[in-house]
This record gives C-alpha cells, sequence and structure tokens, in this order.
C-alpha cells in the first residue's frame, strides 16, 4: 500500500507540472516513473516487481476498454471501402516497413517481427482524445481515421493471440485464434442486441450504468483468461460491446475520470519498468520514429487521395495516424513475459510510443497541414491566367454545396471562380473545365488574383474562423457581397460585425444560398 501511494504522489506530481506548463503529461509521467525507480535504487528501497506489472495491466486493460468503447462502426457507414483500404495497406506496409529496418539494424527475426507488429498500429487513446478536443470526430476524415484504429484494433489483437501462443507451435496459435473470434462474436451480439435492449427498456441511473460498464469489463477479461487469451483482448472487446449508440455516450462521461487515474497508474508504471537507454538505442528509437512517420504521412495521404479524400483530410489522416499504439506496449510485455524479446527491447519499443504519443498534438497542428500541402503536387493547368474579371463570383472553399452552386451560377450566366487549397479537388475541377486557382482563400495575393474586389459576390465556406476574417477583411469597403457559412450564433455575429452575410447551419446553406443567388443575381 505504501508503493501505491507513492506511485500515486509521483503520478499527482507530474500532472501539475504538466498543467502548469501546459503539455501533455504522458512525458512527464513516464520521467517520474523513471525518477522514482533512480530514487529507490539511491535509497537501497525496492518496489515490488509484481506490483508495478499488475499496475502496468490493470492500467493499460483500462485504457483499451475505454478506447473500445469510442470505436463505434456505426460511425463507418459507407466509408467501409476506403477504411479497409487505407487501414489494410497502412498496417502491411508498416509492419514491413519496420520489419525490414529492424533486420538492417542488425535485430534477429523474432525481434524484428515484434518490431514491426509494433509499429503497425496507432494510438486509439491519442488520436480520439485529440478528435475530441478539435470536434472533428464526425468530420470525413475523423470518421476514416476511427475505421482505421477499429481496424488496426482488430488486427493487433489477432497478432497478440497468435503471439502469445506462439511458443507451443502452430496448432495452439490457430486455438487461439479461433477462441478470439468466438470470444468476438459474443462481443458482436452483445454490441447489437443485448446493449441496446438494456437501454430501451432498463431505466438506469448513473450508478448502475457505471456499475453495468465494469460488470461488461471483467465479464469479458474473465473469459478472455478462461479462455487462455490474453485479458486485454477481453478489456478491448468489453468497450467495443459498450460501443452501441446511447450507451457509448452514457458511459463515456463517466470513464474519464477513471480513465485519466488508469492513465496515470499506467504510464508511472512503464517509466519505472524502463531500462537507462544507451546512445545506440537512442538512435535506433529516432530510425524508427523516422520511418514510422514518412511511411504512414506519405502512404496514407496517397491512399486516402486514390479512395476519395481531399489532400486536405488525407494529409491530417496521416499525421494523425502517425504514433504507435498502447497496444504495442501490450505486445512488448506478451514477448518478455514469453521470453522472445529482451527487456531492453521492451523499453525501445515503449520509448518509441510513448515519444510518438507525446509528438502527435504537435503533429497535427494546422501549420504542420499547411506545410505538407506546400509539397504537394500543383495542378495548375486551368487556373485563372490572368485575364481582367469583372462582376464574377467567387468561391472560397469548395464543399459539399459547390457543384450545386456552381450549376445555379451557371444557369443564370454568371463566370464562377473557385479557390480552394486541396490539389485533389482543383484537378477534378481543371477536368470539369471550372476556373479555379489553388491556394489559401484568405491569402490577399490569391484573392487579388482572382480579382476578388471587382466580383459581384463571393462565397465562402472555410472553416476556419481565423481565414473568414482575413478574408472579409481585404474585402472590406468594397461593393462585393460576402456571404459565409457559419454553424455557431456567435460566428454569425462575427460575420455581420465584419460585413458579411452569414448563411446559418448547413443544411440550410444550399437553400438559402440558391434563393439568394435567383434573386440578387439576375444578368441583365
Amino acid at each position: 500500500m505504501t508503493a501505491f501511494a507513492i506511485m500515486l504522489a509521483a503520478a499527482a506530481l507530474a500532472f501539475g507540472l504538466a498543467r502548469l506548463i501546459r503539455i501533455s503529461p504522458i512525458p512527464l509521467l513516464l520521467l517520474s516513473g523513471a525518477g522514482l525507480r533512480w530514487l529507490m535504487d539511491s535509497m537501497g528501497h525496492e518496489l515490488p516487481h509484481e506490483l508495478i506489472y499488475e499496475m502496468t495491466e490493470i492500467g493499460l486493460a483500462m485504457l483499451v476498454f475505454t478506447a473500445g468503447v469510442e470505436l463505434s462502426p456505426r460511425r463507418l457507414r459507407k466509408r467501409a471501402r476506403p477504411v479497409l483500404i487505407v487501414g489494410t495497406v497502412q498496417f502491411l506496409a508498416l509492419g514491413v516497413a519496420g520489419i525490414s529496418t529492424a533486420i538492417l539494424l542488425g535485430y534477429d527475426p523474432l525481434t524484428a517481427v515484434y518490431l514491426g507488429c509494433a509499429l503497425s498500429a496507432s494510438s486509439t487513446l491519442v488520436v480520439v482524445r485529440h478528435l475530441q478536443q478539435r470536434r472533428q470526430m464526425f468530420e470525413p476524415f475523423g470518421r476514416l481515421v476511427l475505421g482505421v484504429l477499429l481496424l488496426q484494433d482488430v488486427f493487433i489483437i489477432l497478432l497478440l493471440v497468435a503471439l502469445s501462443n506462439s511458443p507451443d507451435g502452430w496448432l495452439a496459435m490457430i486455438a487461439g485464434l479461433a477462441r478470439a473470434f468466438g470470444l468476438g462474436a459474443l462481443a458482436i451480439a452483445c454490441h447489437r442486441w443485448f446493449v441496446p435492449w438494456v437501454c430501451r427498456n432498463l431505466n438506469l441511473d448513473e450508478e448502475s450504468l457505471m456499475l453495468g460498464a465494469m460488470a461488461m469489463l471483467f465479464a469479458f477479461s474473465g473469459l478472455a483468461y478462461v479462455l487462455n487469451l490474453p485479458f486485454l483482448v477481453g478489456a478491448f472487446l468489453a468497450g467495443y460491446a459498450l460501443s452501441a449508440f446511447p450507451m457509448n455516450g452514457l458511459v463515456r462521461g463517466m470513464l474519464g475520470s477513471i480513465s485519466g487515474f488508469f492513465l496515470a497508474i499506467f504510464f508511472i508504471s512503464i517509466g519505472f519498468a524502463l531500462t537507462m537507454p544507451g546512445w545506440q538505442m537512442l538512435q535506433h528509437c529516432l530510425i524508427f520514429i523516422v520511418v514510422l512517420v514518412l511511411v504512414t504521412v506519405v502512404l496514407v495521404t496517397i491512399v486516402s487521395e486514390i479512395v476519395g479524400y481531399s489532400t486536405r483530410a488525407s494529409i491530417e489522416s496521416g499525421i494523425l495516424l502517425s504514433q504507435t499504439s498502447e497496444f504495442s506496449l501490450l505486445l512488448a510485455v506478451i514477448g518478455v513475459k514469453n521470453g522472445q524479446i529482451t527487456p531492453e527491447l521492451f523499453s525501445l519499443i515503449a520509448l518509441i510510443t510513448v515519444t510518438t504519443m507525446t509528438l502527435t498534438p504537435f503533429f497535427s497542428r494546422d501549420n504542420v497541414a499547411w506545410g505538407l500541402m506546400n509539397l504537394h503536387p500543383r495542378y495548375r493547368r486551368g487556373e485563372v491566367q490572368g485575364d481582367a474579371l469583372s462582376g464574377h463570383a467567387i468561391l472560397l472553399g469548395f464543399g459539399r454545396a459547390g457543384p450545386s452552386t456552381l450549376a445555379a451560377l451557371k444557369d443564370d450566366g454568371i463566370q464562377a471562380v473557385v479557390i480552394d487549397d486541396d490539389a485533389a479537388v482543383i484537378r477534378r475541377l481543371i477536368a470539369q473545365g471550372v476556373t479555379c486557382i489553388q491556394g489559401d482563400g484568405s491569402n490577399p495575393r490569391v484573392l487579388a488574383q482572382a480579382y476578388a474586389r471587382e466580383a459581384r459576390v463571393v462565397l465562402c465556406s472555410m472553416r476556419r474562423t481565423n481565414d473568414v476574417s482575413k478574408a472579409l477583411d481585404y474585402l472590406r469597403g468594397t461593393d462585393v457581397k460576402v456571404m459565409v457559412r457559419t454553424f455557431e450564433p456567435f460566428e454569425s455575429d462575427s460575420v455581420r460585425a465584419e460585413g458579411g452575410i452569414p448563411v446559418e447551419t448547413s443544411p440550410a446553406a444550399a437553400e438559402t444560398l440558391l434563393g439568394w443567388i435567383d434573386v440578387n443575381l439576375e444578368v441583365s
């Protein structure tokens, strides 16, 4: 109990410092665990290794359970094909890249397989939190990323089962996979029928919901133990069983504080279990991180564009998926337990995982995505060549209402120019013979290239409020009508204050816009 209290005190200090300096608590929790071990060793005391191992497993179980709750397949409707293609290609390519890199660095084949598998999966914990904080869970690229995470988790679970049974031979591996499929079928049945029935017929209060969620976790973990499967497989499947709407929304809020507590316990324990990295380990860690980020961002961007996503969405998906998973640590734990990898290799995988988890919020900023978009091949043939324009319409951003808007403008005999930063969108527009410019609609030089001050109307569907403000400021003092798509009341108020015409809510945007064009943009 004293050792556990010490771990909690270290976690509290790490969280407090992280809040003070406004960074992710994960690296500080890891450093706190490593510092705690150094302090205990220097004082001649030792925390029980059984306690550290148990805290690692318990913390990881709760994190995996929470991740499973977020991955409802209903969010993936009509996206099964791109999810399957992107997820499978990324998982296999990263695995091959990781194994090849490990072999080139001198690791034996079995160790290389563990490293390749560890690189293959992305962190559900980090990605879901990022999407929630930025309110992007229901954007097209957010749904794609969630689908890829769910598919990757299924793949890595099957690998976990196979590797945990590998010391006993092929028959044991096949039998283990069969048991895993059976437990997965039970989770699907609970997800589709049992949990919705509970929501419809039982009026449960918050305490009963929490107890029910924990009972589901213990039940599936117990079944995994009985079936000789890693109990974390049961934890993930329990979370998946509860991911059906509306149960996932009810459970998610109650799990927030609990998952934060176990997050602290988990990373403190990981930090305590790490061995001191040598120069060679740090070099190898950096190499694997570079391979992971480069392969993921480039590959996911290319494949996502091929299956129909825009350049911006494809790049953001690649950035968000460029880290290793909490399942990677579970894989390393199983490898050490089976005697197939060394504690030093566990430390290497843990360093890669924690480092990439920590870097993801910094990589996923808008300016990084913009910078990568500037490196994307551009499609300039068909853009505005410099002929003076006047009395035309300009579309800043080509969203869902873009095709119908262009058709309406064409019917009224009004020339339209589309400004969009997405290379894939520009490529499609050029193929359709649409006058367009690839660039940032908030950039005064781009607006000048489109003769925005001489336009009759500017239709703005850019999603970032700051970009809209820059465009409105450039057009202030002109007779140009600027219509701006808005979603929140405060956005509408801001647009009105800056001289724009807000079109409130996306469902009404197309109808309002077309009606306004019919009345106000008649060609004389």
